[in-house]
C-alpha cells in the first residue's frame, strides 16, 4: 500500500455501495446523441451525491440562497446553518465536518487496477502477465516452452481473482424533453449507456474508502443518488461498512509496523529486480507507485511558468516538470528524490462545477489515468521512503475527493 491508502493516523472506512438501480456517471461526452458511464465512480461524485442527501434532508435550506466560499459565490452548499431545526437533525454530524471528510475513488468489489507496465503474450492471453519494470518485455511461459514467438502486447482495465474483469453495461434509449412545452423534443432521441452488473448475478456492488465519517453517520443515511438522471431512478444505493480485517480502521500502532516492515521488504526486492533489468549500477534506491484513481496535474515547471510543449524537451527537463506537478512539498523540489520514469496515459478534461453561480466550467486539467506508474530514485533508505510517503496524501489536485491516489507497486514478479 501507499499514499493516502497507506497506514496512518487518519480514520479511513471502508465502505460499500450496493446499488439498486443502474447507474450513470458521466466521463467525455463522445458525441451529442450518445452518453457514456465510466465504469467507477470519482471522489467528487459521491461528495455530490452525500451533498444532495444532505440538502434534500435540511428543513433550512433555500435553493435560492448564494453563499461565499473564498470569495467565489455558491448554491447548494453544505454547511452548518446553527438553526433551531438543527439541534435535533439526523445528519447534523455530517453537515457540520462535511469540508472535512475525504472520499476515494469507488471500483467493482474486490477488484485491482492493472498497472500500464503489464503486458501479456500476443498469441495466447491466458499466459502469465509480465510486468516490464522488473522483467522482459517477452512472454514468460513462451520463454519457458521455447516458443519462436514471444511477442506480448499492453493490456489495462481490472483484474479480479487473476482474471480480466469488467463491469456489465446496457444501453437505454430516452427521448428528450422540451423544458418548455413538456413534450418531446423534435428528433431528439438520445442514448445512454449505464452500468447494470459487477457479477453473474447482476449484483452492482462498489467498494472504497471515506475519512470522517463514523459508523453512526452511515446508518443515518438510508439511501443515495449516485451520478446522473437520478430523477428518474438512476443510481439509487444504499451506503454500509465494508468487511475490514482489524476492525473499522486501517491505521493501528501494530498494523503500521507489520506493514511498513513487509513494504519495505518488497521495495528493496523491487530495487535490486528493476536495477538488474536496466543494467543500473549505482547506490541509488528505486522504488514505483501506481496510481489507483486519476490524477489532475497542472504541469508547471520549476519556476511556476506553464512550459513550451512545442518546443524540443530533453528527458530531464520533462521529468523535472512531472516531478513539480506532483504537488507534494515532501518530493516537489528534486533535492531528495527524483523520477526515473513514467508510464502515463493522459487526457486533456474539463468538468462542471454546478455549485458556481456565474460560469460553471471547470478550468481544463491534464488527467492521468489511474494505472499509471512512476519510478522514483533516491539516495534515502526504504524506510525513510516509507515514513516520507506516509505523509502524502495524494498526487496533483483535488485529492480530498480521491484523485491522485496511489500505492506502491513492486512489478507483478516480485510478488
Amino acid at each position: 500500500m501507499g499514499g493516502s491508502l497507506i497506514e496512518r493516523d487518519d480514520v479511513l472506512m471502508k465502505v460499500k455501495l450496493k446499488f439498486k438501480s443502474p447507474f450513470i456517471v458521466g466521463g467525455i461526452k463522445r458525441v451529442s446523441n450518445y452518453i457514456e458511464t465510466l465504469d467507477y465512480i470519482p471522489g467528487n461524485v459521491l461528495r455530490a451525491a452525500f451533498s444532495r442527501h444532505i440538502l434534500n434532508n435540511c428543513s433550512c435550506f433555500d435553493k435560492n440562497e448564494v453563499v461565499v466560499v473564498d470569495g467565489e459565490k455558491r448554491r447548494n452548499w453544505v454547511y452548518f446553518r446553527n438553526k433551531q431545526e438543527c439541534v435535533n437533525c439526523r445528519l447534523k454530524n455530517l453537515c457540520t465536518k462535511f469540508d472535512n471528510i475525504k472520499f476515494s475513488f469507488f471500483y467493482p468489489e474486490d477488484t485491482d487496477i492493472i498497472p500500464l507496465t503489464t503486458m501479456r503474450c500476443k498469441m495466447k492471453p491466458e499466459h502469465s502477465l509480465t510486468d516490464i519494470l522488473v522483467g522482459k518485455r517477452e512472454c514468460p511461459d513462451c520463454l519457458k516452452a521455447g516458443n519462436v514467438d514471444t511477442r506480448v502486447e499492453s493490456v489495462s482495465g481490472y483484474i479480479k481473482g487473476r482474471k480480466d474483469y469488467s463491469v456489465k453495461k446496457a444501453l437505454f434509449t430516452r427521448t428528450a424533453i422540451d423544458k418548455y412545452t413538456g413534450t418531446a423534443k423534435d428528433g431528439m432521441l438520445y442514448s445512454i449507456e449505464a452500468v447494470t452488473g459487477t457479477d453473474e448475478e447482476n449484483n452492482i456492488v462498489f467498494e472504497g474508502r471515506i475519512e470522517g465519517i463514523t459508523k453512526e453517520d452511515v446508518s443515518n443515511i438510508e439511501e443515495l443518488r449516485v451520478g446522473k438522471y437520478t430523477s428518474v431512478g438512476f443510481g439509487r444505493c444504499s451506503i454500509c461498512l465494508g468487511d475490514e480485517d482489524g476492525g473499522d480502521k486501517i491505521s493501528s500502532e501494530e498494523t503500521t509496523v507489520e506493514e511498513k516492515e513487509n513494504i519495505t521488504q518488497k521495495m528493496q526486492l523491487f530495487s535490486e529486480k528493476y536495477k538488474k533489468n536496466n543494467k543500473i549500477a549505482n547506490n541509488n534506491n528505486y522504488f514505483a507507485v501506481k496510481l489507483v484513481a486519476d490524477a489532475k496535474l497542472d504541469f508547471k515547471g520549476p519556476d511556476g511558468e506553464k512550459p513550451d510543449f512545442g518546443r524540443y524537451m530533453d528527458n530531464n527537463s520533462l521529468k523535472e516538470i512531472w516531478l513539480h506537478s506532483l504537488n507534494v512539498r515532501e518530493i516537489s523540489s528534486g533535492k531528495s528524490y527524483k523520477i526515473d520514469k513514467v508510464y502515463a496515459e493522459i487526457f486533456s478534461f474539463r468538468g462542471y462545477d454546478t455549485s458556481k453561480v456565474d460560469d460553471v466550467r471547470e478550468e481544463p486539467v491534464h488527467m492521468v489515468q489511474k494505472g499509471s506508474v512512476i519510478v522514483f530514485k533516491t539516495e534515502k533508505t526504504f524506510n525513510e521512503i516509507f515514513d516520507d510517503f506516509a505523509l502524502i496524501r495524494g498526487f496533483g489536485l483535488d485529492v480530498d475527493n480521491g484523485f491522485g491516489w496511489f500505492k506502491f507497486h513492486f512489478g507483478l514478479e516480485v510478488h
